[in-house]
């Protein structure tokens, strides 16, 4: 039976994957949360210049996700924690009057295949495996030894790159410098309430914004937004008391210290916080109006989950310098023609992402 996903792990005792240095690929699309999740785990766990990164083209076409087609050789770009697309370092979105879905403007609407020129996400699929016969989705994990995908499932893609096997590659843990403290994203007594908790946000967060938007029906068109909005209450509601808590431990008046700790779980940042924040990013500019996600916004209907947003966005470089504002509003206006059949980019919100004082 042909396969329909990738699943394979890297370490020291498996027969093919073992970790080295630039052996390991990842390749992406900042549009897409799924990818997003693996850009930040990357990052954060200090991975940029031991895993390179490829972006694909903001546009999911008829044929799935392209590159840019370039001769240009690349060189630190793909240890960039953007890959080379420096629009990340904006933090609000440009115009995107002459942009169209033809562009192919290098570092600008993506990057190209630095190792075989491929023209699509697709091609790498057939190269690893000609008798494929799942989806062609971002993330995933290759490994350029073999010329095969190792894994393309964005939560196991973050376990394996948060694990400790590339640590020794990581320059900032061989450090003496007691700064450079290590991020652990699942610690081991946490993973059950971190899976758990993942798999309800899975279905009716990350996936909840696309159920609304595939909706045929009225009825379904309601049912699933106040599915969606009943979980982001639930939120709101967790994010007060660990708020609250904070308060009571540290003193309401000291809000540096409650908002580095102010976390989903155990004051910490975890994987439930990364697979949050690339949903909820994308709230405002994207789902509220492509998505028909309109019932309430999270910039003035949710401030905790806000506060905690900007939290994210602001004192975290990792999830920053990760975030294209322009790829987003793209992605979504252009590549969803059966409910955004015009391709018009929405001019708002006036900010995508708000300060944080």
């Amino acid at each position: 039976m042909a396969r329909t996903s990738f699943n394979e792990i890297i370490s020291k005792d498996h027969p093919i994957y073992k970790p080295e240095k630039n052996r390991y690929w990842i390749y992406g699309a900042f549009g897409c949360p799924f990818s997003h999740r693996v850009m930040i785990a990357r990052s954060i766990k200090g991975l940029n210049s031991v895993i390179g990164l490829t972006i694909a083209h903001w546009l999911m076409g008829p044929n799935g996700w392209r590159f840019i087609q370039s001769d240009k050789p690349l060189k630190e770009q793909p240890f960039r924690y953007d890959g080379g697309v420096t629009s990340t370092e904006n933090d609000n979105s440009t115009t995107f009057v002459g942009v169209d879905e033809n562009l192919e403007r290098l570092f600008v609407d993506g990057t190209n295949d630095p190792h075989y020129n491929t023209r699509s996400i697709k091609e790498l699929y057939r190269k690893s495996d000609p008798e494929y016969a799942g989806v062609f989705s971002v993330p995933i994990l290759w490994d350029l030894k073999t010329q095969t995908i190792v894994n393309n499932d964005s939560g196991q893609i973050v376990r394996l790159l948060n694990s400790d096997v590339f640590d020794e590659f990581v320059d900032s843990l061989n450090s003496a410098n007691p700064e450079n403290k290590k991020v652990d994203l699942a610690p081991v007594d946490l993973i059950p309430q971190l899976d758990e908790y993942n798999k309800w946000l899975q279905v009716n967060i990350n996936s909840g914004v696309y159920k609304v938007n595939n909706a045929v029906t009225q009825e379904e068109y309601e049912n699933q937004s106040k599915n969606l909005y009943n979980s982001l209450d639930e939120i709101e509601k967790k994010l007060s008391k660990v708020y609250s808590d904070l308060e009571s431990r540290f003193g309401k008046e000291d809000k540096n210290k409650i908002l580095s700790n102010f976390y989903l779980f155990n004051n910490q940042i975890t994987d439930s916080d990364i697979r949050l924040f690339t949903t909820i990013i994308r709230f405002d500019p994207a789902y509220y109006s492509h998505f028909n996600c309109n019932f309430r916004n999270i910039r003035n209907d949710y401030p905790f989950i806000h506060l905690w947003l900007r939290n994210m966005y602001w004192n975290h470089a990792a999830f920053k310098l990760t975030t294209n504002f322009d790829h987003i509003k793209l992605f979504y206006a252009k590549s969803f023609k059966k409910t955004k059949p015009t391709g018009l980019v929405t001019l708002g919100p006036e900010f995508d992402i708000l300060p944080l004082n």
